[in-house]
């Protein structure tokens, strides 16, 4: 073999190894760009999956408190007598005009329900209500969607009333601490006023 063939063949193999090295850190750098793109588009599914199940949560939640507004409203439209004895004109306080509301008052959701106050008209939604008379459905994990009345007067000079119902609804994963602050889940707020 003469030694121009061997140059080339040496030159040839040089360049052999050489494509398989580059060829290596290529297919190296592939995988790790391929290892972070899966990755992150992981992550993006998870987070939209808490996203969407965290709406799904509030969703349930504004149903229950919806729940609980129109049975006590239901309730505070019935003749006293076939009230519950919770939302009888009796229980309800009157809150004056420029006086803290019963219901931004953490006692009336963390008290007994019954005790005074704006907890004494703190009305828990029966589970039948809530079932629609089917004895099957029970809710599992949730707290029972409830709600407080309370009489609050129109400012001076007239001597209109009006009554406020406030409803709170809560989400399966709801929890709380002893102060009534939420730990856990969600809850939702409604209310309205009834000219009764």
């Amino acid at each position: 073999m003469n030694t121009h063939a061997m140059k080339n063949f040496r030159s040839s193999s040089v360049k052999v190894a050489h494509s398989r090295g580059v060829s290596l850190i290529i297919v190296l750098i592939m995988m790790v760009i391929i290892g972070l793109t899966a990755a992150s588009a992981m992550r993006n599914a998870t987070s939209n999956e808490k996203a969407t199940n965290n709406l799904r949560l509030d969703n349930v939640a504004q149903q229950y408190a919806e729940v609980a507004l129109r049975y006590c409203e239901g309730q505070l439209q019935l003749p006293d007598a076939q009230r519950v004895a919770t939302l009888r004109i009796a229980v309800i306080p009157t809150v004056a005009t420029n006086a803290v509301a019963a219901w931004e008052q953490a006692v009336t959701w963390v008290g007994v329900p019954g005790s005074g106050g704006g907890s004494a008209t703190r009305t828990s939604v029966p589970v039948a209500y809530l079932s629609g008379g089917n004895a099957s459905y029970v809710p599992i994990g949730v707290q029972v969607p409830e709600c407080v009345a309370e009489i609050q007067a129109v400012p001076a000079p007239s001597t209109l009333t009006y009554t406020v119902v406030t409803a709170r609804g809560f989400s399966p994963d709801y929890a709380r601490n002893a102060a009534g602050q939420t730990t856990n889940g969600a809850v939702v707020w409604l209310q309205s006023v009834l000219n009764l």
